[in-house]
């Protein structure tokens, strides 16, 4: 079956990161034409989540978020289905299905595929790239438990091993995560048995193991230390072995040399990590040796158009800048580079629609690495000079990273959006018993949260960039969740902050609809008038002394979380202190 070819159309293979995130702005920038993007999976898959998923720390619709539902109401026209091959010379892309789409424009975005080096591997060892391979792996390893508990002495020990091949980010996450996991599923398994051995936690054996050092090599390099010390600090400790050269996969063993000797370790759960190669369609392209790289990945000018088809972009795995005469060393594979790739292509395909003689180049820049310490924990390095580790880490981890989702409960861009009930039940617990209304309707309580977020939020507007975003959200989460504790008797904390139901009601941001920060900031005063007016009629003033307090402490503590403060040793920057100002000002103290 032949399919009707749209005139301009620009075709986009594979919607991952870059692919997905191309059409995206494409849309929000009202790109005059059609778009198709084409993708044989059902959901979108956000990889790095993928642990979170797994343990259950996450949902499915946060980390893979099923196209149809994520595209509603967008011009573009999604085809489910395989690219077999595409014809660079007609400008068409063959589906295996036998459709075929012609385009003007076309963007390669396909990802990458495991690369097995050792016998049997493909065959017997799981992989962690999808949902799918979350599910059967988590499938897996719960059945494993439940063998082990039902084994003799012994027998528990190979069963419960689980070998991960591979010593990058995906390889020592996963090692992390499972050294919290598998714990508690055993126990839980155990628990819920009649009649079953009850087996120690002793049974329960990580391994992971890799040719050389641990993130050797990697964006996240300057993590290792930190990442073997998460090790020591697991409910199960995984075990690093270094040097060890898997040459055989089998299906409960696997083979490798280590120092020149054979060995020999038995497992009943091996995971594979161990690097990628180029997709097959990338591999297929009729593209000369001399405009790839030696790992045959497509080389491409600074707009991320390919050297000989300028209608054809290229990003994601598959892609390096550089030139006949030589690359430039490869981008990580990260969601933060493929993201501003999309971005990048788009902004180009826009400039192309509107006949500009030259395009924008790709200005890929990296602003700091998250990575996974287990449950509820990680790290973020920060302009590789600043660590911040732990569950404070974690939520900049998962920040980021959320951020960057495309689903409709997580805005690009919106900081208040991480004020979740999840943040304050902690702090909350003891204050359940108190008269949560303290007198004031539904619509004072959104003036009053209103002056508290929409200060904070213009503070966190006047510092412009990524990292100061996640940062500065985290601050204010911090000072929000602990409001009530700051002022323990003050009853119009307590009726902002004190339940849930009031909670999500009060903590209701709309700072996105404000387009400058000027305007942001005018309403956020016009906000403070009026809390002010309310609780100079129903507050006692030290009730209203507090309140103010409160304000000016969630801004102040917002500008002294950003970047320069961090990196610059400079507390506040200009554009912050006028802000400030122009609220303490407003507020009158």
């Amino acid at each position: 079956m032949t399919q009707t070819p749209t005139k301009n159309s620009t075709v986009i293979i594979g919607a991952g990161f870059s692919g997905l995130f191309t059409a995206l702005h494409l849309t929000n920038q009202g790109y005059p034409h059609p778009i198709v993007l084409i993708d044989r999976n059902e959901r979108f898959c956000f990889k790095p989540l993928l642990y979170d998923y797994m343990s259950g720390e996450l949902k499915s619709y946060q980390t893979n978020p099923i196209y149809v539902e994520l595209l509603q109401d967008r011009p573009i026209s999604l085809i489910r289905g395989t690219v077999e091959l595409v014809d660079l010379e007609a400008r068409q892309v063959c589906l295996t299905d036998g459709r075929t789409e012609a385009y003007d424009n076309l963007v390669i975005a396909p990802g990458s595929v495991p690369s097995f080096f050792a016998k049997g591997a493909a065959d017997h060892a799981f992989t962690f790239h999808s949902k799918a391979d979350a599910d059967t792996l988590k499938e897996h390893l719960m059945a494993r438990c439940q063998e082990a508990l039902q084994q003799s002495s012994g027998e528990p020990r190979s069963l419960m091993t689980v070998a991960v091949v591979g010593s990058g980010p995906v390889g020592v996450e996963l090692a992390l995560t499972l050294g919290d996991l598998l714990p508690q599923w055993y126990r839980n398994i155990a628990d819920a048995a009649v009649g079953e051995t009850s087996n120690s936690l002793e049974d329960i054996r990580i391994v992971l193991l890799n040719r050389s050092d641990i993130l050797k090599g990697d964006v996240n390099s300057l993590l290792r230390d930190t990442a073997m010390s998460a090790m020591e600090d697991r409910v199960v400790q995984p075990e690093v072995l270094l040097g060890a050269s898997v040459t055989a996969v089998h299906s409960n063993s696997i083979e490798f040399t280590r120092n020149d000797q054979p060995e020999c370790l038995s497992a009943g759960t091996i995971i594979w990590t161990a690097g990628t190669k180029v997709h097959p369609l990338i591999e297929a392209l009729p593209i000369p040796k001399n405009h790839r790289t030696k790992r045959g990945q497509l080389l491409v000018k600074p707009t991320l158009q390919l050297l000989a088809y300028p209608e054809v972009f290229a990003a994601g795995d598959c892609a390096v800048i550089g030139s006949e005469e030589g690359y430039a060393k490869p981008l990580p594979a990260t969601a933060q580079v493929a993201y501003q790739q999309g971005g990048a292509i788009a902004a180009a395909l826009l400039a192309k629609a509107k006949q500009k003689n030259s395009l924008p180049s790709a200005n890929i820049s990296l602003r700091g690495t998250v990575m996974k310490l287990g449950i509820g924990k990680a790290v973020a390095n920060i302009f590789d000079r600043y660590e911040i580790s732990g569950t404070v880490g974690q939520t900049i981890r998962r920040m980021m990273y959320l951020s960057l989702t495309p689903t409709p409960g997580y805005n690009v861009g919106t900081t208040l959006s991480w004020i979740k009930d999840d943040v304050f039940n902690a702090h909350a617990g003891e204050f359940y018993d108190i008269d949560y209304t303290a007198g004031y309707e539904v619509e004072e309580l959104l003036a009053l949260s209103a002056a508290v977020t929409l200060s904070a939020t213009a503070v966190s507007r006047a510092e412009i960039g990524f990292i100061s975003d996640q940062l500065e959200s985290v601050a204010l989460r911090q000072a929000l969740a602990g409001a009530m504790s700051k002022y323990p008797d003050n009853s119009v904390i307590h009726a902002l902050f004190g339940h849930p139901a009031k909670r999500r009601l009060a903590l209701n941001d709309d700072s996105n609809s404000y387009n400058t920060l000027d305007q942001l900031l005018t309403k956020a005063i016009t906000e403070i008038d009026q809390a002010v007016s309310v609780l100079s009629e129903k507050a006692t003033p030290k009730e209203l002394r507090e309140y103010k307090k409160l304000v000016y402490y969630c801004s102040d503590c917002v500008a002294r979380t950003s970047v320069p403060a961090i990196l610059d040793n400079r507390l506040i920057s200009s554009r912050e202190e006028a802000v400030l100002e122009r609220i303490k000002t407003a507020l009158k103290i």
